[in-house]
């Protein structure tokens, strides 16, 4: 699974858990795990932490309700998530 695949799904996941990804790109491997040793990844991938659960749905809520009567795609909910795991902010309205 990818990146933009755990946000696509991410009301499948439980609000606690974390998502872990190999980068911030849409395309890179990612995986959602209650606890970290619990990841399932091949021998010799590194999935370091990227975000809560939690708080990609709110990055994603916030896109919504700083943009009034847009529906956000996939790669805009990507875009959120990202960028409030990089900056520690929601995304600005451009």
């Amino acid at each position: 699974m990818n990146l933009r695949d755990v946000i696509a799904r991410l009301d499948e996941f439980e609000s606690d858990a974390t998502i872990y990804a190999a980068s911030a790109a849409p395309t890179a491997d990612a995986t959602v795990a209650l606890e970290p040793e619990r990841i399932a990844v091949p021998v010799g991938v590194s999935l370091p932490y990227l975000l809560e659960v939690r708080t990609a749905r709110e990055a994603i809520e916030v896109w919504g309700l700083w943009r009034p009567g847009q529906t956000p795609t996939v790669d805009d909910k990507v875009a959120a998530v990202v960028y409030y795991a990089q900056n520690d902010a929601w995304l600005p309205i451009e």
